[in-house]
């Protein structure tokens, strides 16, 4: 699921990797959310926020899903009403061999009502991850997104992190989802040289069920 950071300049679109590097059985559906502290640079800053967001996910075929995501963050509510929404394509390119090694990209949209701004970003990334017993799966990762500001620049951020997922059998055809995740953002300028970087972190938790017959995950 997508999140939204609050920046008082340039927000980071995406939050969180929120993707284990495994493929649904068939359906997946789940919640995300997070806190994040904020941080100051010399010409950007970043506002201490919460995030919340719902995911949905599709098998596709035996090594590809599709995710479809959106988020806000809640302590906007009673300000200016910050969302984003998150299209991303994620495949499986080595099964356990010995470890998964899964990439994904796609597009997302970030919007402030208050102040009339929608950016637009775009992302890509890899995860490395180990099924073991039980159904946990520890995984790692990292993202690029750089987010365009429609009559401003492109601003590009560098995510990285990882966590672990739990997917517990419930039923014959039904697994339930419990993920914890720590991340952290680094913000660069927009030329990459000009001074203003921020650097952040942030913890999430994910809970939901996956559906369908058994298939390898």
């Amino acid at each position: 699921m997508t999140l939204v950071l609050l920046l008082a300049c340039v927000p980071a679109a995406v939050y969180g990797l929120r993707f284990d590097g495994s493929m649904p059985v068939n359906t997946e559906i789940s919640a995300v959310g997070g806190v994040f502290p904020g941080s100051i640079g010399e010409d950007l800053t970043l506002a201490d926020t919460s995030v919340a967001g719902l995911v949905g996910r599709q098998r596709l075929g035996n090594e590809m899903a599709v995710s479809v995501a959106g988020g806000f963050a809640p302590s906007s509510l009673d300000g200016s009403p910050a969302g984003v929404v998150e299209l991303e394509l994620q495949g499986r390119v080595l099964h356990e061999a010995p470890v998964t090694l899964s990439v994904l990209g796609g597009l997302d949209a970030y919007g402030q009502v208050d102040a009339e701004s929608l950016m637009f970003g775009a992302h890509a990334g890899a995860v490395v991850s180990r099924r073991l017993p039980g159904s946990i799966r520890p995984y790692a990762g990292v993202k690029i997104n750089p987010v365009y500001n429609p009559g401003d620049a492109v601003y590009p951020w560098l995510q990285y992190g990882g966590g672990v997922s739990w997917r517990p059998r419930l039923d014959p055809s039904t697994r339930g989802l419990f993920a914890v995740e720590a991340s952290g953002y680094h913000g660069f300028g927009a030329d990459l040289v000009t001074p203003g970087d921020i650097v952040t972190w942030g913890m999430m938790v994910q809970v939901g069920a996956t559906f369908g017959n058994d298939v390898e995950e």
